[in-house]
Protein backbone atom coordinates (compact mmCIF):
# COMPACT_ATOMS: atom_id res chain seq x y z
CA UNK A 1 0.00 0.00 0.00
CA UNK A 2 1.34 3.25 -0.63
CA UNK A 3 0.66 5.79 2.39
CA UNK A 4 1.24 9.72 2.43
CA UNK A 5 2.82 11.19 4.66
CA UNK A 6 0.72 13.45 6.32
CA UNK A 7 -0.38 14.20 9.82
CA UNK A 8 -4.31 13.21 11.23
CA UNK A 9 -4.62 17.04 11.25
CA UNK A 10 -3.95 17.73 8.20
CA UNK A 11 -6.83 14.51 6.87
CA UNK A 12 -8.74 15.72 9.10
CA UNK A 13 -9.06 19.25 7.80
CA UNK A 14 -9.33 17.82 4.91
CA UNK A 15 -12.57 16.42 5.78
CA UNK A 16 -13.91 19.81 6.90
CA UNK A 17 -13.04 21.56 4.32
CA UNK A 18 -14.87 19.49 2.37
CA UNK A 19 -18.37 20.29 4.37
CA UNK A 20 -17.23 23.69 3.60
CA UNK A 21 -16.86 23.67 0.16
CA UNK A 22 -20.74 22.18 -0.38
CA UNK A 23 -21.76 24.75 1.99
CA UNK A 24 -20.33 27.48 -0.46
CA UNK A 25 -21.88 26.25 -3.13
CA UNK A 26 -24.81 26.44 -1.54
CA UNK A 27 -24.68 30.01 -0.63
CA UNK A 28 -22.74 30.60 -4.95
CA UNK A 29 -26.03 28.91 -6.39
CA UNK A 30 -28.41 31.08 -3.89
CA UNK A 31 -26.83 34.75 -5.23
CA UNK A 32 -26.52 33.77 -8.69
CA UNK A 33 -22.52 33.41 -8.51
CA UNK A 34 -20.86 31.25 -11.16
CA UNK A 35 -19.12 28.32 -9.57
CA UNK A 36 -15.88 27.69 -11.27
CA UNK A 37 -13.50 24.95 -11.47
CA UNK A 38 -10.15 24.53 -12.22
CA UNK A 39 -9.41 22.03 -14.82
CA UNK A 40 -6.18 19.27 -14.57
CA UNK A 41 -3.46 20.23 -17.17
CA UNK A 42 -1.00 17.86 -16.77
CA UNK A 43 2.85 19.67 -16.55
CA UNK A 44 1.06 23.00 -15.41
CA UNK A 45 -1.21 22.92 -12.49
CA UNK A 46 0.93 21.37 -9.81
CA UNK A 47 0.84 21.77 -6.60
CA UNK A 48 3.32 24.86 -6.64
CA UNK A 49 0.88 25.90 -9.54
CA UNK A 50 -2.47 25.41 -7.65
CA UNK A 51 -0.68 27.09 -4.09
CA UNK A 52 0.31 30.23 -5.74
CA UNK A 53 -3.10 30.61 -7.94
CA UNK A 54 -5.26 30.06 -4.86
CA UNK A 55 -2.95 32.53 -2.50
CA UNK A 56 -2.78 35.53 -4.96
CA UNK A 57 -6.14 35.22 -7.21
CA UNK A 58 -8.91 32.67 -5.60
CA UNK A 59 -12.10 32.69 -6.35
CA UNK A 60 -11.96 29.07 -7.51
CA UNK A 61 -14.02 26.30 -5.85
CA UNK A 62 -12.19 23.01 -6.73
CA UNK A 63 -8.78 22.54 -8.04
CA UNK A 64 -8.60 18.99 -9.65
CA UNK A 65 -5.39 17.56 -9.40
CA UNK A 66 -3.86 15.89 -12.64
CA UNK A 67 -4.53 12.30 -12.49
CA UNK A 68 -2.83 9.67 -10.54
CA UNK A 69 -2.42 6.25 -12.89
CA UNK A 70 0.17 3.28 -13.05
CA UNK A 71 2.85 3.32 -15.53
CA UNK A 72 5.37 1.14 -16.42
CA UNK A 73 5.90 -1.63 -14.17
CA UNK A 74 2.80 -0.98 -12.86
CA UNK A 75 4.03 1.67 -10.32
CA UNK A 76 3.03 5.00 -9.72
CA UNK A 77 5.70 8.32 -10.58
CA UNK A 78 6.57 9.95 -7.23
CA UNK A 79 6.05 13.10 -8.81
CA UNK A 80 2.44 12.38 -9.48
CA UNK A 81 2.18 10.95 -5.78
CA UNK A 82 3.23 14.14 -4.27
CA UNK A 83 0.84 16.06 -6.43
CA UNK A 84 -1.70 13.96 -3.57
CA UNK A 85 -0.07 14.81 -0.94
CA UNK A 86 -2.34 16.03 1.83
CA UNK A 87 -0.34 18.51 2.52
CA UNK A 88 0.69 19.84 -0.95
CA UNK A 89 -3.03 20.52 -0.98
CA UNK A 90 -4.55 22.80 1.95
CA UNK A 91 -6.39 25.51 2.47
CA UNK A 92 -8.09 24.61 -0.73
CA UNK A 93 -10.61 21.99 -2.10
CA UNK A 94 -8.31 19.67 -4.04
CA UNK A 95 -9.76 16.85 -6.31
CA UNK A 96 -7.87 13.62 -7.00
CA UNK A 97 -8.13 12.03 -10.35
CA UNK A 98 -7.31 8.45 -11.44
CA UNK A 99 -6.94 6.96 -14.59
CA UNK A 100 -7.47 3.57 -15.17
CA UNK A 101 -7.70 0.52 -17.50
CA UNK A 102 -9.47 -2.08 -15.13
CA UNK A 103 -11.31 -2.99 -11.87
CA UNK A 104 -7.91 -3.68 -10.36
CA UNK A 105 -6.24 -0.32 -11.41
CA UNK A 106 -9.29 1.62 -10.27
CA UNK A 107 -9.64 -0.18 -6.55
CA UNK A 108 -5.80 0.61 -6.09
CA UNK A 109 -5.70 4.07 -7.07
CA UNK A 110 -8.87 4.58 -4.72
CA UNK A 111 -7.09 2.37 -2.00
CA UNK A 112 -4.79 4.60 -2.01
CA UNK A 113 -6.37 8.35 -1.69
CA UNK A 114 -8.80 7.17 0.53
CA UNK A 115 -6.61 5.35 3.03
CA UNK A 116 -5.22 8.99 2.75
CA UNK A 117 -8.31 10.83 3.85
CA UNK A 118 -10.04 12.28 -0.11
CA UNK A 119 -13.48 11.78 0.33
CA UNK A 120 -14.27 13.03 -3.32
CA UNK A 121 -12.47 11.37 -6.49
CA UNK A 122 -13.02 12.34 -9.81
CA UNK A 123 -13.17 9.37 -12.58
CA UNK A 124 -11.10 10.11 -15.86
CA UNK A 125 -13.42 9.27 -18.56
CA UNK A 126 -12.16 12.11 -20.79
CA UNK A 127 -8.33 11.84 -21.61
CA UNK A 128 -7.99 11.57 -26.01
CA UNK A 129 -4.62 11.06 -26.16
CA UNK A 130 -3.85 7.81 -27.51
CA UNK A 131 -1.02 6.98 -24.72
CA UNK A 132 -4.04 6.63 -22.91
CA UNK A 133 -6.90 5.13 -24.90
CA UNK A 134 -4.99 2.58 -26.45
CA UNK A 135 -4.59 0.83 -23.52
CA UNK A 136 -7.98 1.42 -22.13
CA UNK A 137 -8.11 4.19 -20.12
CA UNK A 138 -9.57 7.84 -20.83
CA UNK A 139 -11.94 8.30 -23.15
CA UNK A 140 -11.89 4.97 -24.62
CA UNK A 141 -14.59 3.56 -21.60
CA UNK A 142 -16.70 5.97 -23.66
CA UNK A 143 -16.57 3.16 -26.22
CA UNK A 144 -17.55 0.54 -24.23
CA UNK A 145 -20.47 1.12 -22.51
CA UNK A 146 -21.09 -2.42 -21.02
CA UNK A 147 -17.35 -2.75 -19.56
CA UNK A 148 -18.35 1.05 -17.91
CA UNK A 149 -21.09 -0.47 -16.41
CA UNK A 150 -19.38 -3.39 -14.84
CA UNK A 151 -16.91 -1.25 -13.27
CA UNK A 152 -18.73 1.60 -12.23
CA UNK A 153 -21.21 -1.38 -10.48
CA UNK A 154 -18.32 -2.79 -8.37
CA UNK A 155 -17.03 0.64 -7.43
CA UNK A 156 -20.33 1.67 -5.84
CA UNK A 157 -20.47 -1.93 -4.19
CA UNK A 158 -16.84 -1.62 -2.85
CA UNK A 159 -16.59 1.86 -1.63
CA UNK A 160 -20.09 3.24 -0.70
CA UNK A 161 -18.98 6.49 1.19
CA UNK A 162 -16.89 8.64 -1.44
CA UNK A 163 -17.99 11.18 -3.33
CA UNK A 164 -17.30 9.94 -7.46
CA UNK A 165 -17.43 12.30 -10.07
CA UNK A 166 -16.58 12.01 -14.12
CA UNK A 167 -15.08 14.30 -16.13
CA UNK A 168 -15.59 13.09 -19.90
CA UNK A 169 -15.63 13.87 -23.53
CA UNK A 170 -18.45 13.75 -25.67
CA UNK A 171 -17.30 10.31 -27.11
CA UNK A 172 -14.19 8.44 -28.79
CA UNK A 173 -15.26 9.32 -32.20
CA UNK A 174 -18.57 9.70 -32.29
CA UNK A 175 -20.99 11.97 -30.37
CA UNK A 176 -24.21 10.66 -31.71
CA UNK A 177 -22.93 7.44 -29.29
CA UNK A 178 -23.26 9.56 -25.80
CA UNK A 179 -26.91 8.11 -25.36
CA UNK A 180 -25.77 4.57 -23.95
CA UNK A 181 -22.99 6.00 -21.69
CA UNK A 182 -25.51 8.00 -20.17
CA UNK A 183 -27.70 5.27 -19.72
CA UNK A 184 -24.74 3.62 -17.72
CA UNK A 185 -23.81 6.90 -15.41
CA UNK A 186 -27.74 7.50 -14.72
CA UNK A 187 -27.15 4.31 -12.63
CA UNK A 188 -24.96 5.33 -10.30
CA UNK A 189 -24.87 8.10 -7.55
CA UNK A 190 -22.23 10.22 -8.75
CA UNK A 191 -21.54 13.54 -7.66
CA UNK A 192 -21.94 15.12 -10.83
CA UNK A 193 -20.58 15.03 -14.65
CA UNK A 194 -17.99 17.84 -15.84
CA UNK A 195 -18.65 17.17 -19.41
CA UNK A 196 -16.14 18.08 -22.27
CA UNK A 197 -18.34 18.51 -25.65
CA UNK A 198 -15.34 17.73 -27.83
CA UNK A 199 -14.72 13.83 -28.90
CA UNK A 200 -11.90 12.02 -28.06
CA UNK A 201 -10.51 12.28 -31.88
CA UNK A 202 -10.67 16.36 -32.21
CA UNK A 203 -8.30 16.45 -29.52
CA UNK A 204 -8.32 20.07 -28.83
CA UNK A 205 -8.91 21.58 -32.59
CA UNK A 206 -11.66 23.15 -33.35
CA UNK A 207 -14.24 24.72 -31.12
CA UNK A 208 -15.99 22.84 -28.33
CA UNK A 209 -19.73 22.04 -29.37
CA UNK A 210 -21.86 23.95 -26.70
CA UNK A 211 -25.31 22.63 -27.95
CA UNK A 212 -23.32 18.69 -26.90
CA UNK A 213 -23.69 19.39 -23.73
CA UNK A 214 -27.38 21.03 -23.96
CA UNK A 215 -28.42 17.67 -25.23
CA UNK A 216 -26.49 15.55 -22.72
CA UNK A 217 -27.87 17.98 -19.91
CA UNK A 218 -31.20 17.09 -20.86
CA UNK A 219 -30.74 12.89 -20.38
CA UNK A 220 -28.68 13.00 -17.14
CA UNK A 221 -29.79 12.61 -14.06
CA UNK A 222 -26.70 14.71 -12.42
CA UNK A 223 -25.45 17.79 -11.82
CA UNK A 224 -23.46 18.87 -14.95
CA UNK A 225 -20.68 20.81 -15.24
CA UNK A 226 -19.81 22.85 -18.79
CA UNK A 227 -15.89 22.77 -19.47
CA UNK A 228 -15.02 23.57 -22.46
CA UNK A 229 -13.21 26.99 -24.11
CA UNK A 230 -14.04 29.14 -21.32
CA UNK A 231 -10.88 32.17 -21.78
CA UNK A 232 -13.03 35.40 -21.03
CA UNK A 233 -15.90 36.81 -19.89
CA UNK A 234 -17.07 36.85 -23.50
CA UNK A 235 -17.20 33.35 -23.71
CA UNK A 236 -19.05 32.29 -20.29
CA UNK A 237 -21.59 35.46 -21.91
CA UNK A 238 -22.22 33.23 -25.03
CA UNK A 239 -22.73 29.84 -23.19
CA UNK A 240 -24.95 31.39 -20.29
CA UNK A 241 -27.48 33.02 -23.46
CA UNK A 242 -27.82 28.98 -24.69
CA UNK A 243 -27.69 27.49 -21.07
CA UNK A 244 -29.20 30.76 -18.35
CA UNK A 245 -29.49 28.15 -15.07
CA UNK A 246 -25.76 26.57 -15.88
CA UNK A 247 -23.87 27.91 -13.01
CA UNK A 248 -20.88 25.38 -12.33
CA UNK A 249 -17.90 25.52 -15.01
CA UNK A 250 -14.48 24.31 -15.70
CA UNK A 251 -11.48 25.85 -16.91
CA UNK A 252 -8.54 25.00 -17.63
CA UNK A 253 -5.97 26.77 -20.16
CA UNK A 254 -8.40 29.97 -19.74
CA UNK A 255 -7.03 29.81 -16.30
CA UNK A 256 -3.15 30.19 -17.53
CA UNK A 257 -3.97 32.65 -19.78
CA UNK A 258 -5.48 34.94 -17.09
CA UNK A 259 -5.16 33.96 -13.95
CA UNK A 260 -7.74 36.49 -12.96
CA UNK A 261 -10.80 34.31 -14.99
CA UNK A 262 -12.55 33.01 -12.16
CA UNK A 263 -12.89 36.55 -10.23
CA UNK A 264 -13.87 38.31 -13.37
CA UNK A 265 -16.64 35.51 -14.16
CA UNK A 266 -18.07 36.73 -11.59
CA UNK A 267 -17.73 40.34 -11.76
CA UNK A 268 -14.83 41.00 -9.99
CA UNK A 269 -12.47 42.59 -12.85
CA UNK A 270 -9.56 44.68 -11.91
CA UNK A 271 -8.55 48.09 -14.17
CA UNK A 272 -5.44 47.52 -16.07
CA UNK A 273 -2.86 49.09 -13.96
CA UNK A 274 -3.64 46.27 -10.66
CA UNK A 275 -4.27 43.45 -13.24
CA UNK A 276 -0.58 44.11 -14.36
CA UNK A 277 0.82 43.94 -10.84
CA UNK A 278 -1.40 41.36 -9.93
CA UNK A 279 0.19 39.16 -12.53
CA UNK A 280 3.54 40.57 -11.58
CA UNK A 281 2.97 38.99 -7.95
CA UNK A 282 1.68 35.97 -9.38
CA UNK A 283 4.52 35.69 -11.68
CA UNK A 284 7.33 36.34 -8.90
CA UNK A 285 5.83 33.93 -6.20
CA UNK A 286 5.47 31.18 -8.82
CA UNK A 287 9.40 31.58 -9.92
CA UNK A 288 10.19 31.73 -5.92
CA UNK A 289 8.09 28.85 -5.64
CA UNK A 290 9.82 26.65 -7.91
CA UNK A 291 13.18 27.74 -7.52
CA UNK A 292 13.02 26.48 -4.26
CA UNK A 293 12.16 22.91 -5.66
CA UNK A 294 13.31 22.60 -9.16
CA UNK A 295 17.15 21.87 -9.37
CA UNK A 296 18.93 24.50 -11.63
CA UNK A 297 18.19 27.10 -13.66
CA UNK A 298 17.79 25.22 -16.46
CA UNK A 299 15.16 23.36 -15.37
CA UNK A 300 13.64 26.68 -13.88
CA UNK A 301 13.63 29.01 -16.44
CA UNK A 302 12.38 25.99 -18.86
CA UNK A 303 9.26 25.64 -16.48
CA UNK A 304 8.72 29.76 -16.59
CA UNK A 305 8.65 29.31 -20.15
CA UNK A 306 5.87 27.21 -20.90
CA UNK A 307 3.81 29.23 -18.61
CA UNK A 308 4.70 32.38 -20.69
CA UNK A 309 3.46 30.54 -23.50
CA UNK A 310 0.00 31.63 -21.95
CA UNK A 311 1.38 34.84 -20.07
CA UNK A 312 1.64 36.33 -23.28
CA UNK A 313 -1.55 36.80 -24.38
CA UNK A 314 -1.68 39.34 -22.03
CA UNK A 315 0.27 41.91 -23.72
CA UNK A 316 -0.36 43.68 -26.87
CA UNK A 317 2.46 42.09 -28.56
CA UNK A 318 2.11 38.50 -27.64
CA UNK A 319 4.85 37.59 -30.02
CA UNK A 320 7.67 40.23 -28.83
CA UNK A 321 6.99 38.76 -25.45
CA UNK A 322 7.23 35.30 -25.72
CA UNK A 323 10.56 35.86 -27.99
CA UNK A 324 12.22 37.75 -25.52
CA UNK A 325 11.35 34.64 -22.84
CA UNK A 326 12.50 32.61 -25.34
CA UNK A 327 16.00 34.34 -25.94
CA UNK A 328 16.57 34.59 -22.24
CA UNK A 329 19.42 32.12 -21.73
CA UNK A 330 20.28 32.17 -17.95
CA UNK A 331 17.93 33.53 -14.78
CA UNK A 332 19.70 36.95 -15.00
CA UNK A 333 18.87 37.79 -18.49
CA UNK A 334 15.31 36.23 -17.67
CA UNK A 335 14.54 38.66 -14.76
CA UNK A 336 15.76 41.57 -17.46
CA UNK A 337 13.67 40.21 -19.49
CA UNK A 338 10.22 39.61 -17.18
CA UNK A 339 10.89 43.40 -16.25
CA UNK A 340 11.38 44.91 -19.12
CA UNK A 341 8.03 43.32 -20.33
CA UNK A 342 5.99 44.49 -16.91
CA UNK A 343 7.35 48.20 -17.93
CA UNK A 344 5.82 48.18 -21.21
Amino acid sequence: MVKFVAAKVVINSFCSLTIKVDSIKIVQKAYNMEIIYQAPLQGFTDFTYRKTLHAVYGGITKYFIPYLSYGKGKEIKKSQLKEMFPENNTGMQAIPQVLFSDQNELSSLVKILTDNGYQEINLNLGCPYPMATNRGRGAAWLDNPQALNEILSLLFENVPDVKFSVKMRAGMNDAQQIDSVFEVLNKYPLHEVIYHPRTASQMYSGKADASLFVKAHAIAKHPMVYNGDICSVEDLQALKALMPEQQTWMTGRGLLMDPALALKLNGNGMDVASEKKKLREFHDRLLEEYASRLQGSGHLLAKMGQFWVYFSESFDNQHKTLKMIKKAGSLIKYNAAVAEIFRS
